[in-house]
């Protein structure tokens, strides 16, 4: 295992759900801990609305912020021991890059090899372009399972989409909701406006051939 994350390193159970908490609870931090496990259990629920596996998208829940534990002040330095690819924007802004820490971690630690648990995780805060169902699935479990303070009606329009078989929908309204606050954030991750561009373009094109049907059926109708 890499020297830099050999301090959290932990003897294996075989139940990942109680060596998550087993993780968490060595390390003080008891609050990821409780977002960890209500990701988990909204990844499984969101997962069997759209034919995903129900086990990896809860497995991707509990290791997807398992690098919290590393100090933000540390992570920079703990990514390039790792040897993981440092896009510009992230030398900016380290928190950001606990999303790739995780992946690694989960890797080493937890003897995860599964690519799409390990895809998933990866970019469970940004998306990223081409993504698959799985990563689409924890992305947007990630956001919904959050409990904020104040009026944030947009993830209440989030969930009711996602609830009623509009993934993308959902996801897009949350990269929608970012891209407009963008002058106000600290970094806007190239792998969130890539995904966010193909959304729309994939939006386009759908309403595009829904107008086209519908005007096939029309003719057909009128004959």
């Amino acid at each position: 295992m890499n020297q830099a994350l050999k301090a959290y390193e932990i003897p294996l159970s075989g139940d990942l759900m109680r060596d998550i908490e087993v993780f968490f609870k060595l390390n003080n931090d008891s609050e990821t801990l409780q977002h960890t496990l209500k990701v988990a259990a909204e990844a499984r629920n969101v997962a069997g609305l759209y034919d995903v596996d129900p086990v990896k998208a809860e497995q991707a829940g509990l290791l997807h912020d398992i690098s919290n534990v590393i100090p933000v002040s540390n992570m920079l330095e703990a990514a390039k021991q790792l040897s993981i690819d440092i896009l510009e924007e992230e030398l900016k802004y380290e928190r950001i890059l606990h999303q790739k820490l995780s992946r690694a971690m989960a890797e080493s630690i937890f003897n995860i090899t599964d690519e799409d648990i390990l895809s998933a995780i990866e970019c469970h805060t940004t998306l990223k372009p081409d993504a698959a169902l799985l990563d689409k699935v924890l992305f947007i479990s990630d956001k919904i399972s959050w409990e904020l303070p104040g009026d944030h009606a947009y993830l209440l329009e989030i969930r009711d989409e996602v609830y009623n078989q509009k993934l993308d929908k959902g996801v897009l309204i949350y990269l929608d909701s970012i891209w407009e606050q963008r002058s106000k954030l600290k970094l806007v991750h190239s792998w969130l406006l890539l995904a966010r561009e193909q959304l729309i373009t994939a939006d386009h094109n759908l309403v595009q051939m829904q107008g086209v049907k519908e005007e096939f059926d029309r003719l057909n109708d009128a004959q």
